[in-house]
């Protein structure tokens, strides 16, 4: 086994307590997929249970973190829950303990959890489904902030060979109308009620009501860049986002042009596309 194998299980074991007692009444079973020698179990259950909840705030802490980023998915969740334990259950799910174990982030597990939740129809408010799309992608571009890459000078004639991609930290989307909305609104509501947070236990608080309704035949689409303070968001017209979409993967310009096509992009105007977002560094040389 290696240090890290162990280091997730005890990170999974921090967070979930059920997950605790079946290790410690059953560990064949729960630790059947972790090729543990009999040696490491031994030590790992030497350690006093209680241990474990030694932190009872931890779970909810890590929570906090995890909703602000996923600021209006959560309170949408919320809102038609009314169940912090809906939201905290992420941390027993198989979502979140198969992302600890291989080392993937737990923000995109939490993400990945409410979207299987509403895929099962155990969550039902429709504007949920697209806000936490969005959240989503720019979760994922955050993270990828930190591959640093040096642009390289543009030649004076662009060869259709070249092979490009979107710079780290862009990605692009498109969305329901009204999902900008919806966030906007979310973003008052939590707004007035951090005025005074204790006022939410009053019946005649601010309640989370009348939100843009969902147009599905209508689209926005949206270019996510780096910005200083993290990302931004960009609005883009749909044949942009025809192009870009393809950029998400390394390919030659000529290969982005051929598939531009056939989604209705004519040839000029793909390559138009293109060579603007070189120049204003969206795309990169690769």
């Amino acid at each position: 086994m290696s240090y890290h194998t162990l280091q997730h299980l005890v990170v999974r074991m921090l967070f979930d307590p059920a997950f605790v007692n079946s290790v410690y009444q059953n560990p064949e079973q729960a630790l059947a997929d972790l090729n543990l020698s009999e040696q490491e179990k031994k030590q790992l259950l030497a350690i006093d249970p209680r241990a474990w909840n030694h932190d009872p705030l931890r779970r909810l802490r890590t929570m906090r973190t995890l909703v602000e980023e996923f600021k209006v998915s959560a309170t949408l969740v919320l809102s038609e829950t009314r169940r912090l334990s809906f939201l905290e259950n992420f941390f027993s799910s198989k979502i979140f303990h198969q992302f600890i174990q291989d080392r993937k982030s737990m923000a995109l597990a939490f993400a990945e959890y409410l979207s299987n939740a509403f895929a099962k129809g155990e969550l039902t408010t429709p504007q949920l489904n697209d806000v936490l799309r969005l959240e989503t992608l720019m979760a994922r571009c955050r993270r990828e902030l930190t591959n640093k890459i040096r642009i390289p000078a543009l030649p004076e004639k662009l060869n259709e060979n070249l092979r490009v991609r979107l710079i780290p930290g862009a990605d692009v989307g498109a969305f329901q109308a009204n999902t900008v909305e919806t966030i906007q609104a979310v973003e008052k509501y939590l707004f007035e009620v951090s005025l005074m947070p204790a006022m939410v236990l009053c019946d005649d608080a601010p309640r989370l009501e009348n939100l843009p309704k969902v147009e599905q035949k209508k689209k926005v689409y949206l270019l996510c860049l780096p910005a200083a303070n993290g990302v931004s968001l960009v609005d883009i017209d749909r044949l942009d986002y025809l192009v870009l979409i393809e950029a998400r993967t390394t390919l030659t310009i000529q290969q982005i042009v051929e598939r531009s096509l056939a989604s209705g992009v004519t040839r000029t105007k793909a390559q138009e596309i293109i060579a603007t977002a070189l120049e204003e560094e969206t795309l990169y040389l690769n």
